[in-house]
């Protein structure tokens, strides 16, 4: 089934934290999509040639922080520097497919936020053990104290119409900004939609979340939210 493109450019923001073995297929990718967008990068301290190769996109804004500020504060920037009506938030690192995309922004106009799940059709069997069950321990929790019925709070790739956004001050620039998202849609009785995603273990560079640590804080954090103390 094909998908109307729409007329307004859409705004992709990519966090980036050493990719470079992916960032030219990442971007070709993106514009075989024949999609009108605003592409915006936001490096967070690379050390490898990513800076390089995002710089000689000619259609790519590259934000830059010179010291690691974590991944939520690379997407706080990236959608302070966005200013399209429908957001997209997607890994540099391909795991999640960019083809994804005009099926997320369809999906927008019959949702205010749309999230890929990588279980929706439990199709993903190749992610660790530890990995799948500390994701679905924590959307269980979310889901239960927050009135959501997500299925991959982790994804890595989301869609939002920006009027979803008005009212809400992100502040968390770890991991944990996906929970504090999540939470503050939540709280503005925001509905979250999912579709489903083939999702593809990265075959290059290293994962960035340490999960087990990750999924610890995350059970602490939420539990916090929920009783209002942080």
């Amino acid at each position: 089934m094909t998908t109307a493109s729409p007329t307004e450019p859409v705004d992709i923001i990519v966090p980036v934290l050493n990719e470079e073995e992916i960032l030219q297929e990442f971007h070709t990718r993106i514009c075989r999509l024949n999609f009108p967008i605003n592409l915006i990068f936001v490096d967070n301290a690379s050390t490898d040639k990513s800076v390089e190769i995002i710089s000689s996109f000619p259609d790519a804004t590259l934000i830059r922080h010179q010291s690691n500020e974590g991944y939520g504060a690379s997407l706080i920037d990236g959608i302070k520097a966005s200013n399209n009506s429908k957001i997209v938030i997607i890994d540099a690192d391909c795991e999640y497919p960019p083809e994804a995309i005009p099926a997320l922004v369809k999906e927008l106009d019959n949702a205010d936020v749309v999230y890929t799940s990588r279980f929706l059709d439990n199709s993903n069997t190749s992610m660790p053990f530890l990995k799948r069950k500390g994701n679905q321990i924590i959307s269980s929790l979310f889901n239960l104290l927050f009135k959501q019925n997500v299925t991959d709070l982790y994804t890595g790739c989301k869609a939002i119409n920006r009027s979803a956004l008005e009212g809400i001050k992100l502040e968390r620039k770890g991991f944990e900004h996906v929970l504090e998202l999540g939470v503050k849609l939540a709280r503005n009785n925001i509905k979250i939609t999912e579709i489903p995603v083939v999702f593809s273990p990265r075959h290059t560079g290293q994962a960035k979340m340490k999960h087990v640590s990750e999924t610890l804080k995350y059970l602490y954090l939420t539990l916090s939210y929920y009783l209002r103390v942080r």
